[in-house]
């Protein structure tokens, strides 16, 4: 069994990071090291943990992508496993990934990241809605369990890769990083594989305000990672920004031309009554939350995507979350 490196970055070890870490140690696999990176520790929370898997490192306010690219750096083993301090995963998760790493053009395997049992209301609200074909397109896989397939990306919550042919995290990204580290991999000539028995559960956003702030936020940097290197099949991100403003300017127009105003009218009626009935859940305060939140999903990340295409990037290491 070869050895793989779990690197959990987070703010701090709290309750979330505790039960992670906790998950970690039970999986059924035999050699393993977990490599957890807070701004700060204190020495309580160094003799809580004492497992001899455990490595604690101090790392100071830093984005995410700075904390992983240390822990690859203090990694030993020979796959990385990535996992974010707000998830935690089956407990066959490693062994499962590490079989698909036979086929020597696979550089990389994750798989869903479920929203937890235990997840609040809006939790439940934005996995509903984020599972959503409509919603997320292509990436929905990311959110729900579905066929074993090849993909150009998956989120670094749940992925593993292998650590020869890892390359460093940008660090300039507050998100997107994960996407770049995908892209390039892909570069080396590796695929990239979704497996569904690869499964984290990974906590949403609590609030709907939260929610709406991740999809705007991951739409900028997505942007920004377009502009700095660009291919064509990266104009699949800027759907939802030709929809943003297709809706607003058929809107504005169709006060003037009654033709407009009837072709708007059909158009934004169809597509408001598919989000409708693929928002559809146990009660009538659950579907119109999920409803409601898919609608604004989409103009959430237009407008970033808007902002980051017609903005510089932030090149500050420091995390800004």
């Amino acid at each position: 069994m070869k050895k793989a490196s779990i690197i959990i970055p987070c703010r701090e070890v709290d309750s979330i990071t505790e039960k992670c870490i906790e998950e970690c140690l039970n999986l059924d696999y035999n050699d393993f090291e977990i490599i957890v990176l807070p701004d700060e520790f204190d020495k309580k929370t160094q003799k809580k943990f004492k497992d001899k898997k455990i490595k604690i490192i101090k790392t100071g306010k830093v984005k995410p992508a700075f904390k992983r690219n240390l822990g690859m750096d203090k990694a030993k083993g020979e796959f990385l496993a990535f996992i974010d301090s707000d998830a935690y995963p089956k407990k066959d998760w490693l062994k499962n990934a590490v079989k698909y790493f036979d086929d020597e053009k696979i550089g990389l395997v994750g798989g869903p990241n479920l929203t937890p049992p235990n997840g609040n209301f809006w939790e439940n609200v934005s996995g509903y809605s984020l599972t959503n074909f409509w919603v997320s397109g292509f990436a929905d896989i990311r959110y729900k369990i579905s066929k074993n397939q090849f993909t150009h990306e998956l989120p670094s919550c749940n992925y593993i890769s292998r650590k020869k042919i890892s390359p460093e995290y940008d660090y300039s990204f507050l998100t997107a990083e994960d996407s770049k580290f995908c892209f390039d991999i892909k570069k080396k000539g590796y695929k990239i594989l979704y497996a569904k028995d690869v499964v984290v559960y990974h906590h949403r956003r609590d609030t709907f305000k939260k929610h709406l702030g991740q999809m705007w936020i991951y739409a900028r940097d997505i942007a920004w990672l377009t502009k700095e290197d660009f291919s064509l099949d990266k104009i699949y991100y800027s759907l939802t920004a030709v929809f943003s403003i297709g809706f607003i300017v058929l809107s504005i127009w169709s006060i003037f031309n009654e033709l407009i105003r009837n072709v708007f009218f059909i158009l934004a009626g169809f597509y408001f009554l598919v989000i409708l009935l693929t928002s559809v859940h146990e009660n009538l305060r659950t579907t119109f939350a999920v409803f409601l939140t898919s609608v604004l999903t989409h103009f959430a990340n237009g407008f970033g995507w808007l902002y980051g295409i017609s903005t510089k990037k932030r090149l500050d290491t420091f995390s800004n979350r």
